[in-house]
This record gives C-alpha cells, structure tokens and sequence, in this order.
C-alpha cells in the first residue's frame, strides 16, 4: 500500500516541477519584456530630444515650426506602431500561458484519475484473487465434506467471473480509447432478451429484490453484446450503491417513437452537480469513495448508449435512488420490418 501512495506522489511532485519552472520562464519572460520597453521608451525620448535640439539649432524659425510638426507626428506614428506591437505580444503570451496552463491541468487530472483508477483496479484484482487462494488452498490443506467441497467451488467460480468481468470492462475501455470497439446491430425481441439478462444476472445476486415492469414486443435493432453490458453494468451498480433489503425495478416500454429502458434503484442517490460527470472515465461521485468500483461501468454505458444514437439521463428516484432512463430512437412501424 505505501509503495502505491509513494507511486501516486511521485508524478504529482514531477507536474508541480514542471508547473512552476513554467511559471518562472514565463516571469523572466515578462520582465524582460518590459525591461527591453522601458529600454525602448527612454531611447525614444532621448533620440526625440536630441532631434529638437539639432531643428532649434540649425533651421529658421518658420522651418523649425514645421520640422517640429513633422517629427510629432513621426514620433505618434512611432508610438502608436510600438503599442500595438507590444500589445500583440503581450497578448500571446497570456494566451499561451492560459493554454498551457489549461494543458497541465487537464494532464494533471487525467493522471490523478489513471492513478486512483490504478489504485482502485488493483485493489479489485487483488481482493477476487485472494479470496479464490483462499478457496483452493482450504480444499487443498482441509479434509472437507462433499457439501464444504461444493461451496468452496461456488465461491470459487464468483470470484472467476468477478474477474472475468473486471478484466472485460478494462478491455473494452482500451478497445473504445483505440477506435476498436465496432457495433454489430442486430433486430430483436428487446422485451424477451431483457427478461432473459435480468433473469440471469439476478441469479448472482439471490438475496436481491428484482422487479420486473417490461412491455411484451418492444422490438429494437441493438447488439447483443452491448446491450448484455448495458443491463448488467446498471443493475450491479444498483445492487452495489443500495441497501440488499432495497427493490431495483427493470423496465421497458414504448415511449413515442423510442424504446425507453430504466433501471430504478432506492441507494445513495446522485446529486445534480455530478449527475453530468458520473459518465466520464475513471470518475466516481464522492458518495461512492467507500465502495468497491473502477468508474468504468457508467462510461461504457455511456458509450454504448450514443453509439447506438440514443440518450442516457439520470433523474432522482422518490423518496430515494436513482433512475436511470436510456432512450433510444425507432417507430413501432420500424422496428417491427
């Protein structure tokens, strides 16, 4: 565990470095810059003043009127024409420093999200693993029953697929990162599929409330394989963020002309201001720090939603939870061709 802190503070000390060389080079900048004006300026005047003296002392008065006329004029150009240069430089460097300032901590976010992520995925693997040794060197050191036998390798096939599943939304993420990840849409009975996924995922958790409120014949062209993970992403974060005597209701209905899909738990809860970020890689609202998680199931859902055009909102539940509503376009008309 401090190795992974140590591991955590070392890329924050390297950006803070870095920051505040930035920072000095971008002073020192600023400072000669000025410097070199005021350089500038008092040459001007003292090139301005010399040049008055030579009009005094070898024109006429007439022609010294004019002359002096003529180089006001020369020297407001002058001014004018150094302002403006100083200006345009001024201005591009406070935009460059705004931008680079804004790319450092964009860097800096995305680092501290890969390394709480990192953190939390190996906690994730480890705690699956572990128990899994556990089960096997029990059956291995014990002389157990045939009904103790038979629980160990229940509980050693729960923490395969729990690693399973980790393993796959981590490769899914990287396969969506690179492009990889393409959609294989097919036509089918969406009401008879998702009774199938909520059956099948609800056998994993039998302690669970499931509540099923599907229309029948909801047709829809979607992939199978997107959809599995669609369903089972939002029901595990329902079961996870909300009490076990809790109900998680799965509907699906016509709503106009979309397939409106909800997922409705009675949990923590999501307030307003984290409602537009809880679909971002690796973020996780502040109400779930305590619980088990990587912040990639939301981001997947998310993913998969839009690719398939469709929207993804989140409301509050009443009195407590969260509903999560997935819309996505199509006719009666055209899912039934």
């Amino acid at each position: 565990m401090d190795s992974d802190l140590e591991a955590v503070k070392k890329p924050k000390k390297k950006r803070s470095g870095a920051l505040f060389t930035f920072y000095v080079l971008v002073i020192y900048v600023a400072v000669q810059f000025f410097w070199w004006s005021y350089l500038m300026v008092d040459q001007s005047h003292e090139i301005y003043a010399r040049k008055m003296e030579l009009i005094s002392a070898y024109s006429s008065p007439e022609q010294s009127k004019v002359k002096k006329e003529l180089l006001n004029k020369e020297m407001v150009k002058k001014w004018y024409m150094v302002a403006g240069e100083g200006t345009v430089f001024l201005s591009i460097l406070v935009l460059g420093v705004l931008m680079v300032r804004r790319s450092f901590r964009k860097e800096s976010e995305l680092a501290t999200k890969q390394n709480t992520f990192l953190h939390s995925i190996t906690h994730e693997f480890k705690s699956p693993i572990a128990s899994l040794r556990l089960q096997l060197e029990t059956m291995q050191k014990r002389n157990l029953n045939l009904a103790q036998q038979e629980k160990a390798l229940v509980n050693a096939i729960d923490d395969t697929e729990r690693l399973d599943i980790l393993i796959e939304k981590t490769l899914m993420a990287a396969r969506i990162d690179n492009g990889e990840l393409p959609m294989h849409v097919e036509f089918m009975n969406l009401s008879e599929k998702l009774k199938e996924l909520v059956d099948q995922i609800g056998r994993s958790y039998p302690n669970r409330n499931i509540v099923t409120n599907i229309q029948n014949d909801v047709f829809l062209h979607i992939d199978p394989w997107a959809l599995n993970s669609i369903v089972a992403n939002l029901m595990e974060n329902a079961f996870l963020y909300s009490p076990q005597e809790k109900t998680v209701v799965v509907g699906l209905k016509w709503e106009g002309n979309f397939v409106q899909l909800s997922v409705k738990d009675q949990g923590l809860g999501i307030v307003d201001k984290e409602k537009e970020n809880i679909f971002r890689k690796f973020y996780r609202a502040d109400s779930t720090k305590g619980y088990k998680g990587t912040g990639l199931g939301l981001f997947l859902v998310d993913y998969f939603v839009k690719a398939h055009q469709g929207t993804i909102v989140v409301k509050n539940n009443v009195p407590e939870g969260s509903i999560f509503e997935l819309s996505f376009p199509t006719t009666r008309t055209d899912a039934h061709r």
